[in-house]
């Protein structure tokens, strides 16, 4: 699962190593031993553990499949769903979370993956890559959670009436004919609210708008909200010029805390970020995985690339005002130039998972650059979220 909500079935790669088991097992197995216990010495409170519904296929290493499938629900006994006359036969998956009951009909793990396994299977496991709106939205990859809606509080996509802010970016609208929303994606809200009933596109909200406002003991920075730049950024801010930055922003003051300006020369955003193939530092440690990215890279736009001469597999050198990183080049049209106020803009992106010792670092292969060390120590003022995600570096031929 990402932080777009989406569940992407993967299948196992290679089976456990040695005595290694799967998650599922070891819970398993630590549940049925504490049952066991209960039986044979009582306990407190024994009525959740001793009667249990436990009957996976195998109740020792219950298979993914089983688990996905509770945790979307099924029906318990025969009933027929009250808005849509829909008969629900015991036994059936239930194919969205309105179909959940509070009077024992029902059951499901968890009520935001209620549609995720259906009668038509692991939604999960799609891969489908047409994408009819063009915006990204790809609805049937995978599934997101909740009914597969991949733009929470879609309403505001809208007008009052009912009419895309933005006809090149259309996400849902209303179908005055059907009289309901309709669009590239599930409505967050209720399908048949006609615009003239006002419904707000915040429904957990009362009031049904955004809260721009929070208790000022709540924010080191509030009440209202306010945009501001990252610590080093290559343009003005354009909300408040006079005020570029976070004002309560916690930096450090050490001699190895520098920053860089594009008077500098640090002009190109760099953004750092994971892998697919790869967690963190651990599975540097790990042949297939290695094999599947061997050694560091910087991804480069290609316009940026051309623009200094830079060609996929040349060894290149990120320059921050902290320190240097040398990796191979990656030019990919995957990042594009943006323009932010008049000004043509490049980032570039480094992964960030060597550097520290592995496979390919203890036999010499790869350097030991780490891409952290170019980016600041400084955090926002509430939760303390370092700016790994945009700071300023130069690039050029190492």
């Amino acid at each position: 699962m990402n932080s777009a909500r989406w569940l992407q079935w993967k299948w196992a790669a290679v089976p456990t190593p040695g005595d290694c088991k799967l998650d599922q097992e070891i819970l398993a197995r630590i549940f049925l031993g504490v049952r066991d216990l209960y039986k044979k010495e009582g306990g407190k409170f024994p009525d959740p553990i001793l009667n249990l519904t436990w009957n996976y296929t195998d109740p020792k290493n219950p298979p993914l499949q089983d688990l996905a499938k509770e945790l979307n629900g099924r029906a318990v006994t025969d009933f027929t769903d009250s808005a849509t006359q829909q008969m629900v036969k015991a036994g059936q998956q239930l194919a969205g979370y309105a179909f959940l009951r509070d009077d024992g009909a029902t059951s499901s793990g968890n009520w935001i993956w209620c549609g995720s396994w259906t009668e038509a299977g692991s939604l999960a496991q799609r891969r489908g890559t047409d994408d009819p709106s063009g915006l990204g939205v790809y609805p049937n990859w995978g599934w997101a959670w909740p009914m597969n809606r991949r733009v929470l509080y879609n309403r505001a996509s809208c007008d009052l009436n009912g009419k895309p802010w933005d006809a090149d970016r259309r996400q849902i609208w209303w179908n005055e004919d059907l009289k309901r929303w309709v669009g590239n994606d599930v409505p967050d809200f209720k399908p048949d609210s006609a615009p003239k009933d006002r419904l707000g596109p915040f429904i957990m909200n009362p009031e049904g708008v955004g809260r721009l406002f929070v208790p000022l003991a709540g924010m080191a920075d509030g009440p209202f909200p306010e945009h501001y730049e990252p610590f080093e950024s290559p343009v003005a801010n354009p909300l408040h010029p006079k005020q570029q930055n976070n004002p309560v922003v916690k930096k450090y003051t050490t001699d190895m805390d520098k920053y860089g300006t594009s008077a500098e020369g640090y002009s190109i955003i760099c953004t750092t970020y994971r892998l697919t193939e790869h967690y963190h530092y651990w599975t540097k440690n790990n042949p297939m995985n290695v094999q599947l990215v061997p050694e560091m890279f910087v991804e480069i736009p290609v316009e940026l690339a051309s623009d200094l001469g830079i060609k996929g597999g040349e060894r290149v050198k990120v320059t921050s005002a902290r320190a240097t990183y040398l990796a191979k080049a990656m030019v990919t049209r995957r990042i594009r130039p943006m323009t932010i106020d008049g000004k043509k803009i490049y980032q570039i992106g480094l992964p960030i998972h060597q550097g520290f010792r592995g496979i390919q670092e203890d036999a010499g292969r790869v350097p030991r650059s780490i891409a952290n060390l170019l980016s600041p120590t400084v955090t926002d003022p509430n939760a303390y979220t370092p700016e790994f995600k945009g700071f300023l570096v130069k690039l050029e031929k190492a």
